[in-house]
């Protein structure tokens, strides 16, 4: 009986690569060029050891853990721990927005627009079509870590060795895995793709503040967010791989969950009740301009 809640996965994955054939691989060559780009600069910004080290005393001020994380491999600041320290924490954080909307589109929009009903009139599993998102989530950001490895690894910069960027390059893999699996419960909670989106920034947002007041003042508080995990590889100093192993069980923990969740729940429906909308609509919503902004206003604010 199980195995039918999972019939048709392999296809659902065909046709979700099928749909994202452009949309993929610009994101994975993005990721992995930036990367290259900002490790590249580094090494034309700070040519001596000197000038690296007046940028690691630099990079001690507070202002500047809040905003890329607590440093490490000061005192032999080199351009992999530079490229990880300044880098990592951002590149991560885009990371995460790539899977979260990649999520979405794939789950609450496609139910939205009536395509998920389509697909369960077919001999379709009721769990196939979150589960093939998934699938192809893990393996897209498997791919983007090993590309970004190999990627760092041909530039042949002495502290960048291949271990060391596999490090780096899965420490954005499992970010993307973990908001990957917040989305997907964010999906089964709310009933629409909009609110769905408000959510998952919502989790992003709060654990990049929650980490940035933790560096700064109480690093136990950190521990909350999984963006301190991942930054706790210290990539390219001391190469640590049980961060990204705690980052990827939370990760798989949080789809499993999805996965139950979307199990008990009606199509069409989310476990948060939505709210009751005005009898009237306000005089804003009389424009076109008023509208447009109604509908991208939580957008609008997280970007800002």
């Amino acid at each position: 009986m199980k195995r039918h809640l999972f019939e048709g996965t392999a296809t659902l994955i065909l046709f979700i690569l099928r749909r994202d054939r452009l949309r993929l691989p610009i994101w994975l060559t993005s990721f992995a060029a930036v990367s290259v780009i900002v490790s590249l600069a580094f090494v034309g910004l700070y040519q001596t050891d000197a000038e690296r080290q007046a940028m690691a005393e630099t990079m001690r001020n507070p202002a500047m853990t809040a905003m890329v994380g607590p440093g490490y491999g000061f005192n032999d600041y080199t351009i992999g721990a530079m490229t990880a320290h300044e880098m990592l924490l951002m590149t991560a954080i885009v990371v995460g927005l790539m899977n979260i909307l990649l999520v979405i589109r794939h789950t609450r929009t496609d139910e939205e627009d009536g395509r998920i009903e389509t697909i369960r009139s077919l001999p379709v599993g009721r769990l196939s079509n979150l589960l093939s998102i998934l699938l192809v989530l893990i393996g897209v950001n498997v791919v983007l870590a090993l590309l970004t490895a190999v990627s760092l690894t041909m530039l042949g910069i002495e502290s960048m060795g291949f271990e060391a960027s596999l490090v780096y390059g899965s420490a954005l893999g499992a970010s993307g895995l973990i908001f990957a699996g917040v989305a997907a419960v964010c999906a089964q909670l709310s009933s629409n793709a909009r609110t769905t989106l408000g959510l998952s920034f919502v989790v992003l947002l709060l654990a990049y503040i929650i980490r940035a007041i933790g560096d700064v003042t109480n690093e136990t508080l950190s521990w909350l967010s999984p963006l301190n995990w991942i930054l706790r590889t210290e990539a390219y100093v001391n190469n640590y791989w049980w961060p990204i192993g705690l980052t990827v069980t939370v990760a798989l923990l949080l789809m499993g969950l999805a996965l139950y969740l979307n199990s008990i729940r009606d199509l069409g429906s989310g476990f948060l009740a939505s709210r009751t909308g005005k009898e009237g609509a306000s005089k804003l919503l009389l424009s076109s301009f008023g509208l447009v902004f109604r509908l991208q206003r939580t957008g609008l604010l997280v970007w800002d």
